[in-house]
């Protein structure tokens, strides 16, 4: 009896203290709460604001979700059934960026979740990541420059360097997500003139430890996320220059 009053005594001081932590788990796709904006409070951080993509689903599709939330929990997707838009076109979204140095341009790489990705003509995959390269002179200068973009389709990027100048608003390149009809009528992302949303924006760095846990080594089937160990490589993929 004494051990056993000990053992829920124990127990008790343990969650008190915070050391006993519930477990991360998949969760409905609508029931992952947004990250709030969290992002470095320096040129860096400002540049990453600065150049946030606008970003618009054109035709039918999904919106961008949040994939996971501040305690890891996960999204669980939907599986590529009924419309294309069917069931995700109702979310506040949320964006996710990382910054680097690469071969003397620093790149912005601004990635969107979206639950499912569905072919017009039937199929496609639960999960998708996609993601656009804004490409800049140098966050710490006074005036940041854009000198050129990339953005991703079907596991690859179209780098053919510039922006058009009809796809800015306000300084923000303008992005969509559409359907490819070049490849089975999957989604992809593009330029476009229209102003779309602009979501929630955090920082890869500034993540909690269990969210970058869980968009790291959750399994995203067909889809990747781009800013965890792929990184570079995704860099080199999308380098235009």
């Amino acid at each position: 009896m004494l051990f056993k009053k000990f053992a829920l005594l124990l127990t008790a001081g343990l969650a008190s203290a915070g050391v006993i932590e519930r477990r991360a788990q998949e969760i409905a796709h609508d029931a992952v709460r947004s990250i709030p904006e969290t992002l470095p409070n320096d040129a860096t951080g400002r540049s990453m604001k600065r150049f946030q993509p606008y970003i618009n689903t054109e035709g039918a599709g999904c919106w961008p979700y949040p994939a996971v939330d501040t305690d890891g929990n996960w999204s669980g997707g939907l599986n590529p059934s009924g419309s294309q838009g069917g069931g995700c076109t109702n979310s506040v979204g949320q964006a996710y960026v990382r910054g680097a140095w690469y071969n003397g341009y620093y790149a912005l790489m601004y990635a969107w979740y979206f639950p499912k990705d569905q072919s017009a003509i039937g199929g496609g995959h639960r999960h998708d990541w996609e993601a656009a390269v804004i490409w800049i002179n140098n966050p710490a200068v006074a005036n940041p420059t854009i000198l050129g973009g990339s953005i991703s389709g079907h596991g690859n990027f179209d780098n053919s360097r510039s922006v058009p100048t009809s796809s800015f608003y306000n300084g923000h390149p303008l992005c969509r997500y559409y359907v490819d009809v070049a490849v089975f009528g999957t989604h992809r992302i593009g330029w476009t003139s229209n102003v779309g949303g602009i979501h929630s924006l955090v920082n890869w760095e500034s993540l909690s430890a269990a969210a970058r846990s869980s968009l790291e080594s959750v399994n995203w089937g067909s889809a990747n996320f781009p800013l965890a160990g792929n990184f570079q490589s995704n860099l080199q993929k999308a380098y235009p220059f």
